[in-house]
């Protein structure tokens, strides 16, 4: 209420008590001369002494001042809270006492006329009549109460605008009370006075009037009680509720039931339906807060803890009943102001709360105020952050590695927007463009195409755009300079939420030098290294996309076989370097009279193939001597000396009746042989009717039979054991491979590994061999066996540009220790290609394997070569250590040999030992190890021979090893 509704109300108040105050002595004079109690002149005579007037103005003033008095605290509450409340109790208490106050002094007030109306005649107070004072008195009371009531209930009413901002704690006048007032009271009252002005007038009063005033107050106290009655069923379910203790919750004013059909019980009713709503919404309210998953908190205006929820008393440590009450600072100290209230402008804030036992946690709060009956109220919703912040801390430290590892990366990391301009790019782009990212971001992708692969990028991002999920090309860019680098890129598209293609990024690297490196390789997978022309590989391949052609087309070509009759001899001779520079001035030679298209190659040492395209039948035996020509005509000058090269060609026609490559170059390989034996330096042309060729269809046989046990696994691998000649212990076993046919017959290399190396089958049976080898002795070793191999290569062996890298593979794979292997080679083979041969030992004892050269002293220059190769075993040939038990020269040559292998640093075995004697003989000449079958044939199991060298000796002719009769073998 505002300052001018309060002077209001306190003027209407006390004008209104005023009123009443000064129209009872009015009324109460009226009644007195109505009744005949006083006369006209009495009244004028009182009136002249001016003591009743003054009397009735005084008093009339001091009740004006004492009910404006009585207003004045109530009023001075109101200014200072101008929005209501619930008043102090003095208030309350002093608001109870007005009915008393009121009716006490209008009593007095209405008394208080008579008496000096009385006492101002002409004998005092002393002679004031007993009766007529009494009846006058009894008049003015009942006047005075007829006067007065309205004006009380009027005050009421304006103190009832009071009440509507101060409170009510109880009930200060009940309904009961005015219903007795009215309907009770003021009727028997005004009977009275009919009754009592009856008896002043006519000095009498008549019984049956007596009986009429009894009927009437009957009548009027029964509708008074029963009125009573129903007013206080109506009100029953309200003083219930009132009475009990906690009846201020919604759950118990919600019980309320009507009792009346009248306005009351339809209110009680109201009011039921509305406190279950609101109870119904209490409970939907505290269990939102109760369960609540953030901490809730409500503070008063100074701070202090109101509401406390579970989920806060999780977060703090608190229970509720702990903590109400208690400053808002205890909980977010750096959060509040010095008025211990929250900020409630600024939204969420994060801060450092304390735990109960004292921790820090890292929270967000948001803050609002609300208003609860005029009083400003607080509330904050508490989250804990610590998971978040511990993972935004992880995530900003993952984002800075991960930006560190992007932007050191070798690769190139990027991003475009749809229309192809850079939005991003790591410092690899430096390496690649020549440019910063900065003069790169904002360019076109399409500046840097190069212009062959342009439409390569416009490809892959039109998939992109078109709604592949991540695309994979290679492309060609150009730098700063003008160099180009082949890319290999990975792209990936981001798409926002409604679909659309935000930008592209990925990565890529930069594969120039792997270009480079994949060209090389695929040069020296396809070419010789000396010559520079085609090697086999790529000849037999494109031999068979010619035979499969020409079986479509119908076009003949024609397959030159090219064997040098002289190189041999000029290899052995002059030496490597010299064979060496012949071949390469033959390829010149050669190559300059190759017609454009043709194909011209290396096929092995000394053996050059050509494939001749679109040429007639007839033409072949021509062309064929026009190159044989080449050669009778050719010198070969070398340290001031010529030399007269020869070749002898065999020539073959692929026609629509050849069916395979092999047989076109088997024909070719024929015929070649046929010149050969025909005296050389001439040309043969395949004819199927040639009576010499039985043994090369033989070979042919035996080509297509090892073809058939490498794709079927048929190959076997047998174990010769090689004893340490000192202590009699076997470790070392030499691995062997042999041809098992269908019907049981057993095949030794000799009989099939001539065809495999004329027909190009050779690398693969070594390859084979050592896979099928290198897997055993790993299950072996895993098993805990101490075995070591040591594995049977081919002559060609170093002509395998695959082998090595193998045999490096298998040991990664197995994990083989490779000091376990030892590999054997001839060494006839080695001092053939001397060169090749030391690199590919060098190459193979840098990987950890060893090496042994077989069959030493077969060549006429062992020891000559022996120190250029870094062997490390030699094993002697059988042909001196078979028969040395018998033969002295051989004995000496054994001996010889054994003797310059130590002082070279180099292991001896002794093969083909047959006897007790010749093992005793080796064991005295000092050679390390030894192998035959007195020690032990090749089986396809291995054996545990451990004999020693003590019972070797005693038993120098009993043969120690039970050997097992082997199915009749060809080609031992």
């Amino acid at each position: 209420m505002t300052g001018n509704d309060l002077q209001l109300v306190r003027h209407r108040f006390t004008l209104g008590i005023a009123a009443g105050f000064a129209l009872t002595p009015v009324v109460g004079l009226g009644s007195l001369w109505l009744f005949g109690l006083i006369d006209i002149h009495s009244l004028r005579l009182a009136a002249q002494a001016g003591m009743l007037p003054a009397a009735l103005v005084t008093l009339l003033g001091w009740n004006w001042l004492s009910f404006r008095a009585y207003l004045q605290p109530f009023l001075h509450w109101l200014a200072q809270h101008p929005q209501g409340g619930s008043a102090p109790g003095h208030l309350h208490r002093r608001l109870g006492r007005f009915s008393r106050e009121y009716w006490g002094m209008f009593l007095l007030y209405a008394l208080m006329t008579p008496v000096l109306l009385f006492a101002g005649g002409p004998g005092g107070f002393g002679a004031i009549p007993t009766v007529p004072l009494v009846n006058a008195l009894l008049l003015q009371v009942a006047v005075a109460v007829l006067v007065g009531l309205p004006t009380y209930l009027i005050a009421l009413d304006r103190l009832g605008k009071l009440v509507a901002q101060l409170g009510l704690q109880q009930v200060q006048v009940s309904l009961k009370s005015k219903i007795m007032l009215l309907g009770g009271f003021l009727p028997l009252l005004s009977y009275s006075i009919l009754m009592h002005y009856q008896w002043v007038s006519t000095g009498w009063l008549a019984p049956e009037l007596a009986v009429i005033w009894g009927a009437l107050a009957l009548i009027t106290s029964t509708v008074t009680w029963l009125a009573i009655k129903s007013m206080a069923q109506s009100l029953r379910p309200v003083q219930e509720v009132l009475s009990r203790s906690g009846a201020s919750t919604h759950a118990d004013l919600a019980r309320l039931r009507p009792q009346s059909t009248d306005e009351i019980g339809y209110l009680t009713q109201t009011l039921g339906k509305l406190f279950r709503r609101l109870g119904d919404q209490e409970s939907t309210m505290r269990a939102v807060v109760d369960n609540a998953a953030e901490g809730i908190i409500v503070v008063d205006e100074h701070g202090q803890i109101d509401t406390f929820n579970a989920a806060a008393e999780k977060l703090f440590g608190f229970l509720a009943a702990e903590i109400r009450g208690k400053p808002l600072s205890w909980l977010l100290p750096d959060l509040v102001g010095g008025n211990n209230v929250p900020p409630v402008a600024g939204g969420e804030q994060e801060t450092a709360a304390l735990h109960r036992n004292g921790q820090p946690i890292q929270v967000s709060v948001r803050a609002s105020e609300m208003h609860i009956s005029g009083e400003p109220m607080y509330t904050c919703l508490v989250a804990d952050i610590t998971q978040r912040k511990q993972a935004e801390d992880k995530m900003l430290k993952a984002e800075a590695r991960y930006r560190d590892l992007v932007e050191t990366a070798h690769d190139l990391v990027w991003s475009v927007d749809p229309a192809g301009h850079w939005t991003y790019l790591n410092s690899a782009c430096q390496g690649i463009y020549g440019y910063s990212p900065q003069e790169m971001i904002g360019r076109h992708i399409q500046d840097f195409h190069a212009p062959s692969h342009a439409e390569k990028d416009v490809q892959a991002f039109q998939a992109i755009l078109d709604g592949q999920e991540l695309v994979q090309y290679e492309t060609v860019h150009v730098d700063r300079q003008g160099n180009y680098h082949h890319l290999s890129f990975n792209a990936r598209a981001h798409q926002d939420d409604s679909g659309h293609i935000v930008h592209i990024s990925g990565t890529a690297r930069d594969i120039t030098e792997q270009k480079a490196f994949q060209k090389q390789l695929s040069y020296q997978a396809e070419h010789d290294s000396l010559t520079g022309l085609f090697n086999r590989h790529y000849f037999q391949q494109e031999l068979e996309r010619t035979v499969a052609r020409v079986a479509r087309s119908g076009a003949d070509c024609a397959v030159f076989y090219i064997d040098l009759d002289q190189f041999k001899y000029i290899n052995d001779t002059l030496g490597h370097a010299a064979g060496d520079q012949l071949l390469v001035e033959i390829t010149h030679m050669v190559s300059a009279h190759v017609r454009e298209g043709d194909l011209l190659a290396r096929f092995g040492g000394d053996e050059f193939t050509l494939l001749v395209y679109n040429i007639k039948a007839q033409d072949v035996p021509k062309v064929a001597e026009n190159f044989r020509s080449l050669f009778e005509n050719y010198k070969f000058h070398y340290e001031g000396k010529n030399f007269n090269v020869t070749s002898s060609i065999g020539a073959s026609l692929i026609d629509a009746g050849v069916v395979s490559a092999d047989e076109a170059m088997s024909h070719a390989d024929l015929a070649c042989n046929m010149a050969k034996a025909q005296g050389r330096n001439r040309v043969h042309l395949y004819n199927p009717d040639d009576r010499d060729k039985a043994g090369m269809a033989e070979d042919m046989g035996w080509a297509a039979r090892v073809r058939e046990m490498l794709e079927h696994d048929r190959f076997q691998l047998v174990y010769q054991p090689i004893m340490a000649v000192d202590s009699g212990d076997v470790q070392d076993y030499e691995v062997l491979v042999r041809m098992v046919c269908s019907d049981g017959e057993i095949i030794l290399p000799g009989g099939f590994m001539p065809a495999a190396e004329r027909f190009g089958l050779i690398h693969n049976v070594d390859r084979w061999v050592v896979a099928r080898a290198i897997h055993q002795l790993a299950n072996l070793r895993e098993q805990g066996s101490q075995v070591r191999f040591s594995i049977n290569l081919s002559g060609k062996a170093f002509e395998d540009s695959i082998l090595l890298p193998t045999i490096q593979r298998l040991l990664k794979e197995t994990r083989l220790d490779p000091a376990l292997l030892t590999f054997e080679i001839t060494e006839t083979a080695a001092i053939a290609n001397l060169s090749a041969a030391t690199k590919f030992i060098g190459a193979l004892k840098d990987i950890g394997c060893q090496f042994a050269l077989d069959d030493f002293g077969s060549g006429f220059s062992s020891f000559t070569y022996l120190k250029h190769l870094p062997v490390d075993k030699l094993k002697i040939d059988g042909s001196f250590v078979q028969s040395m038990a018998q033969t002295p020269v051989d004995q000496a040559m054994v001996q010889s040999m054994n003797q310059v292998a130590h002082a070279l640093g180099k292991q001896t075995i002794a093969e083909y030992v047959e006897s007790a004697e010749t093992l005793q003989l080796l064991k005295e000449y000092g050679v390390d190890f030894a192998q035959g079958n007195f020690i032990g044939k090749p089986r396809e199991a291995l054996m545990n021979l451990a004999p020693n060298v003590a019972t070797l000796t005693r038993n120098a002719t009993d043969n120690l090893v039970t050997l097992k009769v082997e199915p009749k073998a060809r080609g031992e």
